[in-house]
């Protein structure tokens, strides 16, 4: 009796284009970012409103920089992989240059915030 194999054989394995994907998650990242701005400005209500504004969007806010938190690890991964499986460098490149820019302005914030 033959049984086939668990796993295709190397060559007609297809691997995901890895460059597009950290393409994607790091655009990704920054619609998170913002999303998360915006839910933020959109919290400010009138003065002598209170915290109201803030509770009804936190959901939002918490929503928009897990999913911005998330898609920045799995960019990273993913430009791991498409520099070790050369699939798609060039793309995980501008990838990387969006990430450390994303880097970037979040400790120019922090920094100032410290002030």
């Amino acid at each position: 009796m033959h049984v086939p194999p668990l796993t295709a054989p190397a060559s007609t394995v297809r691997t995901p284009p890895w460059g597009l994907v950290s393409l994607l998650l790091a655009m990704l990242a920054w619609g998170g970012l913002a999303a998360a701005v915006s839910a933020f400005a959109a919290s400010f209500g009138s003065p002598g409103d209170g915290s109201r504004g803030m509770q009804a969007m936190q959901f939002w806010i918490l929503g928009a920089l897990g999913v911005a938190g998330l898609s920045f690890v799995g960019s990273v991964v993913a430009i791991v992989m498409s520099w070790r499986r050369r699939r798609g460098p060039a793309l995980a490149t501008l990838a990387t240059a969006l990430l450390v820019m994303l880097a970037a302005l979040l400790l120019l914030v922090v920094a100032a915030h410290r002030r």
